[in-house]
């Protein structure tokens, strides 16, 4: 076996080692709320993975330092691995198989799209599992695999082929960092819905699934039948679940300044501030519906901002230009080095400052140089053209993977809401998820999985490392 295999083995041990226990963590719903049913869907891959991770860690123990190859396949297939393993719990309640993986992908990667129809009817342990998997996949999942490795430069690619930035000199400690805000984060949002009304179980998976920027609700109906001030208090956690990681970072450390500056959260406050108006004044002229219609209104912008996907209504009845403008969010999405999915605003910026450095140039000499300046810090070009990059093969993705769902899905609109959604790790569309046909909905599971690791090393992953190792397979079977 040559050392690139030897090197994924491993990588794989510590994903069956982190993923067991992680879906060993239900049990507790489940044994709480006396589901035994589906107790063992929980407690038999977890047990088995958890067996099978240690005992292949003492042939394959964790290598000192992946190479860029095996932290790619690790990162990429990785997250097909987890969702597979994921897709037992699902397995328990009756689902198909492809629902059941389509399920599992949707949460790990924040999405939020869902092929349950009627979620008061699941086991709570199944619900928790739902939200569980989009709090694991917010924060990430291979970011957790990080913590079994001991630093060094492949942490660091494997930190962030999953869209993070690192704000401190090690990645470990970075790693650290995020873990600690968003666990904060999100206790501390659980306590302030339960003391708006919610139960305790609700106050939980919603807390998770908020500051996830996932979506996943414990109601069919998401947040419609709650009370105004717990559709308040998840429009401040999901913005807060949207925001940066690094801008908390400064805030522990009282660079106050570098908060209130910072262009790309001040860009998506102007985003909710401007939508909001709009989705508000839509719905109470068209739907005559005040005062709920005004903080219906935000709620969903926000909603959508953040990528977060809760509805507190049937979006699909909107009228068209409050439905393209939701669009347009879907694809901006929120902060980088957040829970959030889409395009990301800091690109956006960035692309906009490009456009604008390219106008001014027209009007120069050939030989002035112009950089392109954030905060007054100046943006290597390779920086510069890899967000180019990252915006052109977005498209490229969002329109092939809507061609693909129009083949299938008869309302055209419909099909490039479903691909956006997919592809910015949303969840909400115009065009209910429950009447896709299976070639739709393994559609949609690519553009998830696009969506969530950015493309790019999953364009890689397909096109050059998949090719290469059948290449190598083939060869050793020939000698």
């Amino acid at each position: 076996m040559n050392d690139n295999a030897h090197e994924v083995l491993s990588g794989f041990v510590g994903l069956l080692l982190v993923t067991g226990i992680i879906i060993m963590i239900p049990s507790f719903p489940a044994l709480l709320y006396s589901e035994y049913p589906v107790l063992p869907f929980f407690l038999i891959p977890g047990i088995i993975a958890i067996s099978l991770g240690l005992y292949l860690g003492i042939k394959y123990p964790l290598v000192e330092e992946f190479s860029i190859r095996g932290t790619i396949i690790i990162a990429c297939a990785g997250w097909l691995f987890i969702s597979a393993i994921g897709t037992i719990p699902f397995l328990g309640i009756g689902m198909h198989p492809l629902d059941a993986f389509f399920e599992s992908i949707s949460g790990f990667t924040t999405t939020g799209m869902t092929l349950l129809v009627s979620l008061e009817t699941c086991p709570r342990s199944i619900l928790f599992w739902r939200s569980l998997s989009e709090w694991v996949g917010g924060v990430g999942v291979i970011l957790l695999f990080t913590i079994l490795l001991r630093g060094g430069m492949s942490t660091w690619r494997l930190y962030t082929l999953e869209g993070r930035e690192k704000f401190t000199p090690s990645v470990k400690s970075s790693v650290r960092n995020i873990l600690l805000i968003y666990l904060s984060l999100t206790t501390i949002c659980a306590i302030v819905l339960y003391f708006c009304g919610l139960d305790l179980f609700d106050s939980i998976n919603h807390a998770m699934t908020a500051l996830a920027t996932g979506g996943f609700s414990t109601r069919t109906g998401s947040i419609t039948d709650f009370d105004v001030s717990v559709k308040i208090a998840l429009m401040i956690f999901m913005i807060l679940g949207a925001t940066s990681f690094v801008l908390f970072y400064n805030l522990i450390k009282f660079e106050v300044r570098k908060v209130i500056g910072d262009v790309e959260f001040k860009t998506m406050l102007f985003m909710i501030f401007l939508g909001g108006l709009v989705a508000s004044v839509s719905l109470l002229v068209f739907q005559n519906s005040p005062p709920t219609g005004f903080v219906d209104g935000f709620f969903n912008v926000v909603s959508i901002v953040t990528t977060t996907g809760y509805t507190s209504g049937d979006i699909s009845v909107w009228p068209n230009l409050t439905k393209v403008l939701l669009l347009i969010f879907m694809i901006l999405g929120g902060s980088a080095g957040s829970t959030a999915g889409g395009i990301k605003l800091w690109r956006v910026i960035v692309l906009f400052r490009l456009v604008k450095r390219e106008v001014q140039k027209l009007t120069l000499p050939h030989s002035a140089v112009i950089p392109i300046k954030i905060g007054g810090k100046p943006l290597d070009d390779e920086y510069v053209m890899k967000i180019v990059a990252l915006f052109t093969a977005y498209f490229l993705f969002l329109f092939v993977e809507f061609l693909l769902l129009s083949l299938s899905v008869p309302d055209l609109f419909g099909a490039f809401s479903l691909a956006v959604s997919s592809l910015s790790n949303i969840g909400p569309a115009f065009y209910p998820v429950d009447l896709l046909d299976p070639f739709s909905k393994i559609v949609l599971i690519f553009g998830m999985w696009f969506g969530r690791l950015e493309l790019l090393p999953v364009m890689a992953f397909i096109l050059k490392e998949l090719p290469l190792t059948f290449k190598e397979y083939i060869k050793g079977r020939a000698e």
